[in-house]
């Protein structure tokens, strides 16, 4: 049985007021700091959010940027537009009587590009693949199990 414990004086009515006001303020304090923390991270999470739209939106206008510079330069490199330029400044289309061949005594022209064969692997000579992936487990126990089928052990 449980006993209560009397004390030898009474506890002056302001203490006890001050205790009571205490103990029902300390879960509201707590409740207040959750409650900022939770708006100080919401707002740092909005802010992030916002800059990845502005990010995602500052590419988006690069891309297009990148894809008009790209259409402009290739237009500009079109054969019709060189052409065109080059009249433009001067130049003139050449005819085979306006080429002129200069033979130059001892020059000898390099020996024309021959690509590499591939190398062969070693055991194979036809292209076909090497007996060690065509051989058959049975085949491959027989041998190793020196049952006389496959060959030697």
């Amino acid at each position: 049985m449980k006993r209560k414990s009397i004390q030898a004086y009474k506890q002056a009515p302001w203490r006890v007021q001050l205790r009571f006001t205490g103990n029902s303020l300390l879960p509201l304090i707590g409740l207040l700091i959750v409650g900022g923390l939770y708006l100080a991270i919401s707002a740092r999470l909005a802010k992030a959010g916002r800059e990845v739209l502005e990010l995602e939106n500052d590419r988006d206008t690069l891309a297009r940027q990148q894809a008009e510079l790209t259409a402009t330069l290739a237009e500009l490199n079109s054969p019709e537009c060189m052409v065109e330029r080059a009249l433009a400044l001067g130049f003139k289309p050449v005819g085979p009587e306006d080429v002129e061949y200069i033979i130059v005594e001892g020059y000898e022209a390099p020996d024309p590009f021959v690509a590499p064969q591939p190398p062969n692997p070693s055991g194979v000579g036809d292209g076909s693949l090497s007996p060690a992936y065509t051989e058959t487990l049975g085949t491959w126990l027989s041998r190793h199990l020196g049952l006389g089928d496959g060959g030697e052990p």
